[in-house]
């Protein structure tokens, strides 16, 4: 048996026994999001995962704009169906945190959260951590691709904080009992499907999945963690990017 086949095998034998562990591990879940739980923690981050092995590698043909396009429509898919399985699981508003407080609270709160990732970004770039070069291609370039790569941001921060904060965080706290093992589970999760920004890229992420808890923890809310995530993409990505990966 070649060692490629051999790594294929490991690889879904070790998501099949986790995702059947996360399966037995969350029975107090109704089935819709017990099954979104274990695809959450356990099958997607695994996907992806082997998927950033080739993230030294551009694809060739890969066109920025058309993975742009790609990645609003799938994250967006992701949301409904969680979503869909959160409100067939009798999840509540309050709960997935769909509530609004009082403005000022709510921005104040999104503001300081930005502040700290942008702290967090600055200081990657003086530590000289290394990227992938998919990620340094993936930085838009051109107007269109600019304004396409805006998208991607509003989408990920909204999207994504419904997936990852909204549902998995309750879910998960279900499931454990525990708020922070619910807190640093979901951010593992969060860390791996950003494996494309290599093993220090992922870090950064479960790091930043981490820091956006704490919004939602704090207000009981997940509005500030939409724009607090969606403002953390757009500086990075469109006005500090080039400068965050010089070297």
């Amino acid at each position: 048996m070649d060692s490629g086949r051999r790594q294929r095998i490991l690889n879904a034998t070790a998501v099949t026994v986790g995702a059947a562990l996360v399966w037995l591990a969350s029975p107090e879940l109704a089935w819709p999001a017990r099954l979104m739980t274990v695809f959450l923690l356990v099958i997607m981050p695994g996907l992806l995962l082997v998927q950033g092995r080739m993230a030294n590698e551009v694809p060739e043909g890969l066109r920025r704009t058309e993975l742009y396009v790609s990645s609003v429509v799938t994250i967006w898919i992701l949301a409904a169906l969680t979503m869909a399985a959160a409100w067939a699981s009798g999840f509540t508003a309050r709960l997935l945190g769909l509530v609004v407080h009082p403005a000022g609270r709510l921005l104040l709160v999104a503001v300081l959260t930005t502040a700290v990732g942008l702290g967090a970004m600055v200081l990657g770039r003086i530590l000289r951590l290394p990227e992938t070069a998919l990620l340094l291609y993936l930085l838009p370039r051109t107007r269109r691709e600019k304004l396409l790569f805006l998208g991607v941001s509003l989408s990920a921060g909204i999207a994504e904080e419904l997936v990852f904060r909204s549902f998995l965080i309750p879910a998960l706290q279900a499931a454990t009992d525990s708020l922070w093992l619910a807190v640093a589970f979901s951010s593992f999760a969060f860390g791996l499907i950003h494996s494309y920004q290599g093993a220090s890229g992922a870090l950064r992420a479960s790091l930043l999945g981490f820091l956006l808890a704490m919004p939602f923890i704090a207000t009981g809310s997940v509005l500030p963690g939409m724009a607090s995530h969606a403002a953390l993409d757009i500086i990075g990505g469109l006005w500090l990017g080039n400068w965050l990966v010089r070297r």
